[in-house]
């Protein structure tokens, strides 16, 4: 999955800011929140469009699981944008050409136009990507870094 990271090497210098901007950690959780939700936002909207594109009537769960947020744990605030979707990595990155096996019996059963089918294996042609997440940050690229810089701007003028 697509992801951006700011990383500072040095914990001295958060505390650095903690000290000068005692809010700037929680301005920049709040500004990450914001950020991570728009980008969702868009990242729903670019894959709803490529499900309608490819014919469905209706976007799915796939569109619902793209979701953003903000994590903290040790000293870090992460925001993240993803999906849980089983589907999702075929959307983002496409498949190449493949077999498909059974994994659990001897065979693949599965509805048919003629009804049930059962085979031994059946080839996916594969799938071009349609990708909606990392599309939604680069588009956002330029805002993410000013809307840190200014959310660490504010905490430190208050």
């Amino acid at each position: 999955m697509p992801s951006l990271n700011v990383k500072v090497d040095d914990d001295r210098a958060m505390a650095r800011i903690e000290n000068v901007a005692p809010n700037a950690r929680r301005a920049l959780a709040e500004s990450l929140r914001d950020l991570a939700d728009a980008i969702a936002g868009d990242a729903r909207g670019r894959a709803s469009a490529h499900i309608r594109y490819l014919g469905a009537k209706a976007p799915g769960s796939y569109v619902a699981s793209i979701q953003g947020g903000v994590s903290e744990k040790d000293r870090k605030i992460v925001g993240y944008v993803r999906s849980g979707h089983p589907l999702a990595h075929l959307m983002e990155l496409g498949a190449g050409p493949h077999d498909i096996l059974p994994k659990a019996a001897q065979v693949l059963a599965f509805d048919g136009p003629a009804g049930v089918v059962f085979a031994r294996h059946v080839h996916s042609p594969g799938m071009r990507p349609f990708p909606a997440i990392l599309p939604a940050f680069e588009a956002a690229r330029d805002e993410i870094g000013a809307a840190l810089q200014a959310a660490v701007a504010d905490a430190a003028s208050e």
